[in-house]
């Protein structure tokens, strides 16, 4: 069974953007009702890590699936192309042999046309939170392996 790659990321987008945009305007309101950074009180809990880990993930995966499906139609890239260029038609655009280049870390749609002209159909912010979010995920993993641990080595030391 093969799996369609773009009609997964579509499902992907759908489900990520509303989550992950609802779990971020829940943290906005409650930083602004408790004035406090984190939903848990607990320091000593791995609750921290894993809290900074799922709002990472929440700003992540819809911006990296809004720059993946941004600029796409149901004509193609190269209508998505030419109309990024400013030109509304094919033969008003750039010149010459086109081709779409593609890299998905750090994520980039670059039309290139062989006179030289090239435009990133992937906006600049896109990769900002996303490389600020894939940082956010392995802070707070480390948080969640200093605290499990710094509880093994205080139950260990209480044992003896």
């Amino acid at each position: 069974m093969s799996t369609d790659f773009p009609a997964a990321l579509v499902v992907v987008a759908f489900v990520a953007l509303p989550l992950g945009i609802g779990l971020l305007v829940t943290k906005v309101v409650h930083l602004l009702v408790t004035r406090r950074w984190f939903f848990f009180r607990d320091i000593t809990g791995p609750w921290r890590g894993l809290e900074l880990i799922i709002l990472s993930l929440s700003a992540g995966l819809p911006s990296y699936a809004a720059g993946l499906l941004g600029g796409f139609d149901a004509d193609g890239s190269y209508g998505a192309c030419v109309r990024a260029a400013g030109s509304p038609m094919r033969d008003e655009g750039p010149q010459g042999d086109f081709t779409l280049v593609e890299k998905f870390l750090p994520l980039s749609r670059d039309c290139r046309w062989s006179d030289g002209t090239h435009i990133d159909l992937v906006p600049g912010w896109v990769n900002i939170v996303v490389f600020t979010a894939l940082a956010g995920i392995v802070v707070g993993a480390i948080l969640i392996l200093r605290k499990s641990t710094h509880r093994r080595r205080s139950v260990h030391t209480t044992d003896h």
